[in-house]
């Protein structure tokens, strides 16, 4: 724990900018106003949802806020060599758009809507949307860090780090369940967790003549795996690839991005992405590792789910 407050102290002396972080918080503050009071993700957004255009539109409402922030660290701090780099652009086209696929993926939706029915269809097809990030974002970004990253120091955005020290993590996981009990009592927090109740998980265990844990642990698990396709493109890809051009400010660039990742979530959960999202930047960027972002994002994942059967059991 002491060597992450370390991280957060000393990117502090480097990394604070007053104007940069107010404006960071006055653009987020605006965009978390609009979408909520718009529900323009859910509205807008998702319409085109299993279409095409569906891709373009996440590309856009992903890419655009890095974007924003980015020329605001360009107006603030020294970092203006990459509004000329290529490289830079390339590196955000390829990025994004490989994000953008991820968020609006639906091709595995084909075959299981011609093959299964009802609940088995409803359920098979939520927890292969979770793991299909494995295909579509991780192994892309691990087959694209040759050639981003250089070969002696190739650490494939945080994922190959052979120093890692988990302790500290797990000990900032035991804090921040403290606030997401506390979080959990929240009305729209209750609604929206657990997420396997919205699976049609029980129904397919009961239909099956499965146990219930079964078909729960089935599913957690594989929106589990969702977090590693999370942490490698948020905080190592966009954080240890834009190193490079905006330097320790790419955290903040990754930030804004990832508040609109949550914004399909209850309002609470957005704006606490913020600050954990900053955490998790700062430690991905100083360790070069995202294994305490997954440690962390994983379980503070599924206490929500846990807080969330709790509430239904009281």
């Amino acid at each position: 724990m002491k060597k992450v407050l370390g991280f957060l102290i000393d990117f502090q002396k480097k990394y604070f900018e007053w104007k940069l972080y107010l404006t960071l918080a006055f653009f987020l503050a605006l965009s978390i106003t609009l979408n909520y009071h718009l529900d323009f993700e859910d509205t807008y957004i998702d319409s085109v949802e299993g279409t095409p255009t569906h891709w373009l539109y996440m590309f856009l409402w992903q890419g655009v806020p890095f974007l924003m922030i980015s020329l605001v660290i360009s107006l603030f701090t020294p970092h203006k060599e990459w509004l000329r780099s290529s490289r830079f652009w390339l590196t955000f086209i390829i990025g994004f758009g490989i994000c953008g696929f991820d968020r609006s993926f639906y091709f595995h939706e084909y075959p299981i809507n011609h093959f299964l029915e009802g609940s088995d269809r409803y359920f098979i097809r939520h927890c292969v949307r979770w793991c299909s990030s494995l295909l579509v974002m991780v192994t892309p970004l691990l087959l694209l860090s040759r050639y981003f990253e250089p070969k002696e120091d190739r650490i494939y955005f945080g994922l190959a780090n052979r120093k890692f020290d988990p302790r500290p993590y797990f000990t900032m996981l035991g804090i921040a369940l403290v606030f997401i009990g506390i979080g959990s009592f929240f009305s729209d927090i209750q609604e929206y967790y657990p997420r396997y109740l919205r699976s049609s998980g029980p129904h397919f265990s009961h239909i099956h003549d499965f146990p219930a844990w079964i078909s729960m642990g089935i599913y957690e698990l594989c929106y589990g795996a969702d977090f590693l396709g999370v942490e490698i493109f948020f905080r190592g890809f966009l954080v240890l690839a834009f190193y490079r051009f905006l330097g320790g400010y790419a955290v903040l660039a990754m930030i804004s991005t990832y508040c609109f990742l949550h914004f399909g979530k209850p309002m609470p959960e957005a704006i606490s992405s913020i600050f954990g999202g900053y955490i998790l930047g700062i430690v991905s960027l100083y360790t070069r590792s995202i294994w305490g972002g997954v440690i962390i994002h994983v379980g503070i994942a599924w206490a929500m789910e846990l807080f969330g059967y709790l509430h239904r059991l009281i």
